[in-house]
């Protein structure tokens, strides 16, 4: 297969479009076209975590200009240095929309050092099928595009160092290794094969029974401002009996403009419009607005409350998780522990893994705590996927809230190990393989095939 042969829908109707100083992106087709012919550079982890690679001052100029092609050792086995510094890199905050910004003080040493750096865990996503490498590797790629696009070589000072012959050659490499991994992921994802759900069952129903039995703890939901899915929950908690003493919801000040990207959301499957009015909250139960933390927690003091449901939340800080007295259930949309952090659907397809949901107890440390409960949820059909993922999530909190409503107490809880597989926002061009894909379409000839 040749490299970069099949061409990225990247244009202004694209789902994902391509926002250079936005995401720090790049079109592949650009990048194959710079002028050089040689090997790509690449430097060990266990050099670009000594070189601490995941600031803007490190030491990148010894790695820019000596890493020797071969240097990767063992380039099947991911090493310890290499989880370390994936980490590092993908929580320092440096792909913070916009990227630009963020990236203003990168030099072209050290953006040199992030391609040689590129190159070795592009070879390792294809080597072991860990694609969390690729995506990092897109994003250290897109930090140098992103300088060459908006620099001009006529002022050397200014900007010639970044189209100096050395780096662009290295990014020319780097975009080869690049489009070899892109076809290959390209190949996997245009033949998976996608059983349906049944047709019988529409899976987006929420349950309709009562508590027989009178509750027995005090449950407040707290949600997103923006968040459709918390009347849902709600409505169908008060129609189930459950004693949900208030709703809070969480709508912080930000301030200024919101930024349009490609990271602002989740990879889904494309669907149609949802143009149902959202659901409302029933009048009998009261609901407040909290704009900070400290809020929030008086907010569920007020209500005597002995376990939280999140519905459409970021990330809750320990002091808020400790105000319920027996504490804060969370539904992921994906399975824990091996799916940790964002984009847990996307990634799950990318890796050929079942879309499981998992209701779990939240800790300080995200997605870590213990398990309570998961349910998987068929890819097909398609377009009805982010609908069927949320409808399984909310299951899961009422499952939840209805069992300690019985009971007074939280249901067996499993520990999570202290590892687990950590993942991180999926970059605009891993989007792009996936839109392509069969997960974005319910055109499948496997589906005509008459099951006995």
């Amino acid at each position: 297969m040749i490299a970069g042969a099949a061409t990225e829908h990247v244009g202004a109707d694209a789902r994902h479009s391509v926002r250079v100083d936005t995401d720090g992106d790049f079109v592949l087709d650009e990048v194959l076209a710079l002028p050089g012919v040689g090997p790509a550079r690449r430097i060990s982890a266990a050099a670009a975590t000594q070189a601490a690679l995941w600031r803007l001052d490190a030491d990148g100029g010894g790695l820019a200009v000596t890493p020797r092609p071969g240097d990767l050792a063992e380039h099947d086995v991911p090493t310890q240095d290499d989880g370390v510094l994936l980490h590092k890199i993908e929580t320092s905050g440096l792909f913070r929309t916009p990227v630009r910004e963020h990236l203003a003080a990168l030099t072209p040493a050290v953006g040199a050092a992030w391609l040689a750096l590129a190159a070795r865990w592009t070879d390792l996503s294809q080597y072991c099928g860990d694609l969390r490498f690729l995506n990092a590797a897109c994003k250290l790629t897109g930090a140098v595009w992103l300088h060459r696009q908006r620099t001009s070589g006529d002022d050397v000072q200014a900007g010639g160092a970044w189209r100096e012959p050395g780096l662009t050659g290295q990014l020319a490499a780097v975009g080869r290794l690049l489009g070899g991994a892109t076809d290959q992921v390209r190949w996997s994802l245009a033949h998976r094969i996608l059983l349906p759900e049944p047709a019988a069952s529409s899976g987006q129903a929420l349950p309709t029974v009562r508590l027989t039995s009178q509750g027995r703890a005090r449950i407040v939901v707290l949600a997103g401002a923006k968040s459709r899915s918390a009347g849902r929950l709600v409505t169908a908690a008060a129609i189930a009996g459950l004693p949900i003493e208030a709703v809070c919801w969480y709508a912080p000040s930000l301030g200024g403009t919101a930024v349009s990207s490609n990271y602002s959301s989740a990879w889904y499957p494309p669907a149609p419009p949802d143009l149902a009015p959202a659901p409302t909250v029933p009048d009998s139960i009261p609901a407040t607005t909290a704009v900070t933390w400290d809020q929030v927690a008086a907010a569920i003091r007020a209500a005597d409350a002995d376990l939280v449901l999140l519905v459409g939340m970021p990330v809750v800080p320990a002091r808020v998780l400790d105000t319920a007295r027996l504490g804060v259930l969370n539904a992921h949309n994906g399975a824990l522990p091996s799916h940790r952090g964002m984009d847990a659907v996307g990634w799950a397809l990318l890796h050929n893994q079942p879309t499981v949901c998992s209701l779990h107890l939240a800790r300080a440390v995200v997605d870590a705590g213990e398990v309570v409960a998961a349910h998987p949820v068929p890819v097909a059909p398609v377009d009805t996927l982010a609908a069927r993922v949320k409808t399984t999530q909310l299951r899961l909190l009422l499952a939840g809230a209805a069992n300690v409503a019985a009971t007074g107490a939280l249901p067996d809880l499993t520990p999570q190990p202290a590892v687990g597989t950590q993942f991180y926002r999926l970059h605009p061009h891993l989007k792009r393989l996936l839109d392509a894909s069969p997960y974005a379409h319910n055109d499948h000839p496997q589906w005509t095939v008459i099951q006995p």
